[in-house]
């Protein structure tokens, strides 16, 4: 055992209880502290697995991930399941072979196991469930889905045509924002497609507030092709088609964010039926054409008559007639020919449905250009140089041929050349761009080991350090001479003025060699002064 580790044990004896007490509790308290954070900075961080879970779908999940021996957290009530971050996509991947989460629903895994005692009415029953559930699903795998549920009314067949009834299908969302109208409608097509029979005109769309998203009975003749059903969604949507043309036409030229573009589009919102008759007097076609022939016979017809009389009985009614009364009289011969024409006609009928575009107004900003300029001091700085007059006209007729311009509609464009930021925010923007990723992945990859290693130095110098420095200055308390021997009671021998002058180490081994017993008292003397 060294001396200094001896004279440490000696000073740490000879201190007061309550001392002796407080730095306990110090030490440990260091020693707790560092540990706790030595515990948290190496746990687990744990990430979300699933959240809004039914309560089946969370007991099956939680029953196999014990199964795996996979250490998980609930979270929500029981509606939510963390697992450590390391293994989430790699546990997501095995549940979902597994069908796991079901959102509470059941699919066509009914048709797993099949059962043949089942009746017909069970099997068509069943069958419901499934596809019921099979949309459910699909439904849920939308962002803005939390739940949904969907209910199918499918009439029987019947055989006559006139009492067939068509399929309807109810759907309740429960959502976590609201839906855009494209996606409200995608879920109603998606639903209508997957049925047999069914029309999206009837299927009707409620959230879990009440609302009704999509009237079913509002049906598919009056919404026009492109415009989402309704005319402000169309509006938003020529808007944006070429607000996003036109933007990225400029921003190849100019760089990328070195341009802005608006476009405001009027729509004219009422619908036209045109009927027209059209007539072309110079094309002329003949409808039809009539020719009748006449033949009128002059003479004595009497005469003709009269030898008739004397032929028998038998010939005038066989239609035999005598000689020479067929040609008793002159005949004539009479034609009249009717020809009907058709002039040229053209029936029109042009249906102009709303939406149609009236005009259109865009607005364009460009940043200008950046010159570098060396002030008097020596720096640099960039200074904004405007666009001029012939670039800003180049631009606009590079816009006027993105939106497709329309002079008799009497559209408007106009393009500026505007400052969009200074210099020491590119600088800024530029660099936080740059770097913002790069330190991120480093944080995530080494952050938990630098973090350990802060807290290793901190616990060297804030702990082991102020240690060392203590036993080393006891040590050196020990060996100075004027601390070494506190004077003693009146009983104990004093020691002479020439022992004083030699060394005091030398003097206390001496004296304890030589007088065992008066070491022993002037030691017992510390201690009672000390108490």
């Amino acid at each position: 055992m060294s001396t200094s580790y001896r004279d440490f044990i000696r000073f740490v004896a000879a201190l007061p209880l309550a001392k002796k007490i407080s730095i306990a509790a110090v030490i440990l308290m260091v020693i707790a502290g560092f540990g706790v954070m030595f515990y948290l900075a190496n746990q687990d961080n744990y990430q979300v697995l699933y959240s809004g879970l039914a309560s089946d779908d969370a007991g099956a999940i939680v029953a196999r991930l014990r199964e795996q021996n996979i250490p998980y957290k609930i979270t929500s009530g029981g509606s939510g399941i963390m697992v450590p971050e390391q293994s989430v996509y790699e546990t997501r991947l095995a549940l979902a072979a597994d069908g796991l989460p079901g959102g509470g629903t059941v699919g066509f895994e009914l048709f797993d196991n099949p059962d043949f005692r089942t009746t017909n009415f069970v099997q068509q029953l069943n069958y419901r469930r499934a596809l019921q559930g099979e949309l459910a699903r699909t439904i849920m795998n939308f962002d803005e889905v939390k739940k949904a549920a969907v209910f199918l009314a499918i009439p029987k067949e019947s055989l006559f045509v006139e009492d067939e009834k068509q399929p309807s299908a109810s759907i309740q969302l429960d959502l976590n924002q609201s839906l855009s109208r494209i996606k409200v409608e995608s879920i109603v097509r998606l639903v209508a497609n997957g049925v047999e029979g069914l029309d999206s005109s009837r299927v009707s769309v409620v959230d879990t507030r009440g609302r009704v998203i999509f009237k079913g009975n509002a049906g598919e003749a009056g919404e026009m092709a492109g415009m989402g059903g309704t005319l402000l969604e169309y509006k938003k949507n020529i808007e944006k088609e070429i607000t996003d043309n036109v933007q990225s036409m400029l921003e190849q030229v100019v760089g990328p964010g070195n341009a802005i573009v608006r476009v405001s589009a009027e729509i004219d919102t009422s619908e036209m039926v045109v009927s027209e008759e059209e007539y072309d007097p110079t094309v002329v076609v003949v409808r039809s054409n009539k020719l009748m022939e006449e033949t009128i016979n002059e003479g004595n017809n009497d005469d003709a008559m009269a030898g008739a009389g004397d032929e028998p009985v038998a010939n005038q009614r066989a239609g035999i007639l005598p000689a020479g009364v067929g040609n008793a009289g002159k005949s004539k011969v009479s034609k009249n020919a009717t020809t009907n024409y058709e002039i040229n006609k053209i029936n029109r009928r042009v249906v102009r449905p709303a939406g149609t575009i009236q005009r259109l107004s865009v607005a364009a900003v460009i940043d200008g250009e950046y010159r570098t300029v060396t002030r008097s001091d020596g720096t640099t700085s960039r200074e904004y140089v405007p666009r001029s007059a012939e670039a800003l006209k180049t631009f606009e007729a590079l816009v006027r041929n993105a939106m497709g311009f329309n002079e008799d509609r009497e559209d408007q464009v106009s393009v500026q050349s505007v400052p969009f930021k200074t210099d020491a925010a590119i600088e800024d923007m530029t660099m936080v761009n740059m770097e913002q990723p790069v330190i991120s992945r480093f944080l995530e990859q080494y952050g938990k080991m630098i973090f350990n290693l802060i807290l290793i130095v901190c616990a060297f110098f804030l702990v082991v350090r102020p240690l060392i420095k203590s036993v080393k200055d006891i040590g050196n308390q020990a060996g100075d001479g004027k601390n070494a021997l506190p004077p003693g009671d009146e009983s104990v021998k004093q020691i002479s003025e020439s022992e004083e002058t030699r060394n005091p180490r030398q003097r206390v081994a001496e004296l304890s060699a030589r007088e065992p017993e008066r070491a022993a008292a002037v030691v017992r003397s510390w201690i009672s002064n000390e108490a």
